[in-house]
């Protein structure tokens, strides 16, 4: 409980309340949407453009079957890092990293291609597989180096894995600007196109059929392992009380960095649909910032691995409507991050309500009416 004296007779009382209603969470996050989308408006309006028409073609997005399918596509890389956060902030482990480790999949998807193409190494039907699984452990990998050094020298998190965002971005540009670039490109900072069976292009020619098979699979994975399994108990004691965990005997050091290693890895994946569902070859800042954008897919979510998949729709469903939206109105791009900064916002204040009871009292010790 903490107390704050505003004025001598009045003292502002916050205490963290043990129990919150399903309700009251869910009101909570409506109204901060809606509290979100209000400012958002009024902040269009600033800018000249009419707000209630950017607000019916946000809408058109999730009832236009085109558009629709459209945004599923953006979803899945979100949907994909916003997984592998679950798991992170399950552990309390506060993976800031998601952007760096979906970069670190497409370096992966990328270079089995290009091993393929140019060496090849590995049959046709054997390079999408292995680009699904190289994608994982390069991304795990990535991710895995935080989580132990958290675990063994207990060094921050939030500062290793965002700097690791701007190596990985980096890495990746140095390699579609040198090494990788497409020969027969113009110059261009691309990489040579993937073939057609290295694409999630084999259902209808569209990705976001595989890709949504493929999202709900590992969905369905996240909640059985942190439902099921003993690693899903032991990722939630550590979450709650290392000492606890301490002491009833678990390996710290095993389970953060396993979890690292997931974590990164279900973003890892995020990239692999990027360059292989999305651009089908790899290009500088192929991610328009999904990685950050999962942070706020999970926060929203409440850590519920079948929330994720409703929430990245909503999320995909803005980065679609931004492009539509810099045609007709003439408004920034940067608009739509705005948008998603303000959601951020609110429902961080709508967590400190949420969790937190604060009571205004007067000279008397009564609460203020």
């Amino acid at each position: 409980m903490i107390k704050y004296r505003l004025r001598p007779n009045v003292v502002v009382k916050i205490e963290r309340r043990l129990h919150y209603p399903r309700k009251l969470s869910v009101l909570s996050t409506i109204l901060s949407i809606l509290i979100a989308f209000g400012v958002a408006g009024a902040a269009l309006t600033i800018l000249g453009a009419d707000a209630l028409i950017a607000y019916s073609q946000i809408i058109a997005v999730f009832i236009t079957p085109s558009l629709l399918i459209e945004t599923i596509k953006y979803a899945i890389p979100i949907g994909f890092a916003a997984l592998g956060l679950n798991i992170a902030f399950r552990m309390n482990f506060w993976n800031i990293g998601a952007e760096g480790q979906i970069y670190l999949g497409m370096f992966a998807s990328t270079g089995i291609v290009l091993l393929h193409v140019y060496y090849g190494m590995f049959p046709e039907y054997f390079v999408l597989p292995m680009m699904i699984v190289t994608s994982f452990i390069a991304g795990g990998a990535w991710c895995a180096l935080p989580s132990f050094l958290k675990a063994k020298m207990k060094v921050n998190e939030i500062l290793t894995t965002l700097m690791m965002n701007y190596i990985a971005i980096y890495f990746v540009d140095y390699l579609i600007y040198g090494p990788w670039r497409d020969p027969k490109g113009f110059g261009f900072p691309l990489s040579i196109p993937f073939p057609e069976y290295a694409k999630l292009t084999l259902i209808f020619g569209e990705s976001t059929y595989l890709g949504s098979i493929l999202f709900i699979a590992m969905a369905t994975l996240v909640y059985c392992i942190l439902k099921y399994t003993k690693l899903g108990f032991e990722l939630k004691i550590v979450g709650e009380s290392l000492d606890t965990a301490r002491y009833a005997g678990t390996n710290l050091t095993k389970v953060i960095t396993l979890g690292g290693f997931l974590s990164g890895g279900f973003a890892g994946l995020g990239g692999l649909t990027i360059v292989s569902g999305i651009i089908g070859r790899l290009r500088p800042r192929a991610s328009a910032g999904y990685g950050y954008t999962a942070i706020i897919v999970t926060l929203l979510s409440t850590l519920n691995p079948w929330l994720i998949i409703p929430t990245s729709i909503f999320f995909g469903g803005l980065f679609v409507a931004g492009n539509t939206l810099q045609v007709t109105l003439n408004i920034p791009g940067a608009t739509i991050e705005m948008l998603q900064a303000l959601i951020f916002l609110f429902i961080l204040f709508g967590e400190l309500f949420k969790r937190y009871k604060i009571t205004i009292l007067t000279g008397g010790g009564k609460p203020e009416p």
